[in-house]
């Protein structure tokens, strides 16, 4: 009888499997390289120091990967995403009724982003096939000390900000969620 119990334990533990992917992505068919564009910062955005553009274009890229096994190319990429950087603003927050002064300000940076994936054609590898995914805005903040001197820590918050923006445009492009 105990042998029953043996054989329906292992029965059941090699036709269950579960895959588990802590840091990979679900990359369409087909999909080997990926371009992604300089993300400028746009008119709207007139804060925006010169490491913004840079700092956020270089943390998209190493999301993708880092996450992925694409191949990073210039130009004629599988996934292409491009886009601007149409918001950069600093905000009041916490503010004490007691001094009618922020405890707090919140940095926000907002991304417009196109997301195309491209197939090319036999016939040439420049000849290609494009389709929009989606265009869409990403936004997110990171909130620091009013009394902190804002250039010495802006790049501490343009990191964390843009930790979340990527993984936010991963998720939401190749993360399956």
């Amino acid at each position: 009888m105990k042998w029953i119990y043996y054989i329906s334990a292992v029965v059941l533990l090699t036709a269950c499997s579960i895959n588990y992917s802590f840091n990979g992505g679900k990359v369409p068919d087909g999909a080997k390289t990926i371009q992604i564009d300089n993300f400028p910062v746009a008119d709207s955005a007139p804060l925006a120091s010169g490491l913004t553009s840079q700092s956020f274009t270089e943390a998209l890229r190493d999301v993708f990967l880092s996450q992925t096994k694409l191949s990073f190319v210039a130009d004629t990429g599988n996934l292409h995403f491009s886009g601007e950087i149409d918001r950069y603003s600093i905000s009041p927050i916490n503010i004490s009724s007691a001094s009618e002064t922020a405890a707090q300000n919140r940095l926000t940076i907002g991304v417009n982003l196109n997301y195309y994936m491209y197939t090319y054609t036999s016939d040439s590898p420049t000849a290609k096939v494009d389709s929009l995914i989606f265009n869409r805005k990403f936004s997110r903040f990171a909130d620091y000390d009013s009394n902190s001197d804002f250039t010495s820590i802006e790049e501490d918050l343009l990191s964390e900000i843009n930790d979340q923006l990527t993984q936010d445009i991963f998720n939401a492009s190749l993360g399956d969620w």
